[in-house]
């Protein structure tokens, strides 16, 4: 692994952990939140309300869906960059590995070849 690629991980490591935190905070609100209300109503001012209440706790979770998917895109975008820079890495190590197989092989021949002289 190069240096660029342990710097982009330790850099957007901490973006990560605070996606997934906040992303766990809103799935573990929202089950709480379903539970809350289990009266049904006797009049139809109490249904009304009722009503009223149930398309807030609608908006809401539209609002959570809505954070869910922008921090599951964020999180998505920093795995990108993640993965472009260890094909990046991976690529100058395969350079670096060619390089050094031939410089072995030219000093393998180079002493194959001052032994046989």
């Amino acid at each position: 692994m190069g240096l660029g690629t342990l710097n982009t991980i330790l850099n957007t490591a901490p973006l990560i952990i605070q996606g997934a935190a906040k992303l766990f905070k809103i799935i573990k609100n929202r089950g709480e939140s379903e539970n809350k209300n289990d009266n049904i109503p006797a009049t139809l001012d109490g249904l009304k309300k009722e009503i009223g209440h149930i398309h807030t706790r609608l908006d809401a979770h539209n609002e959570s869906d809505l954070e869910q998917i922008k921090l599951i895109e964020e999180l998505a975008k920093q795995n990108e960059l993640l993965a472009d820079s260890l094909k990046r890495s991976t690529r100058q190590l395969n350079v670096i590995s060619a390089v050094a197989i031939i410089a072995l092989s030219f000093c393998l021949f180079t002493m194959l070849y001052i032994v046989s002289n």
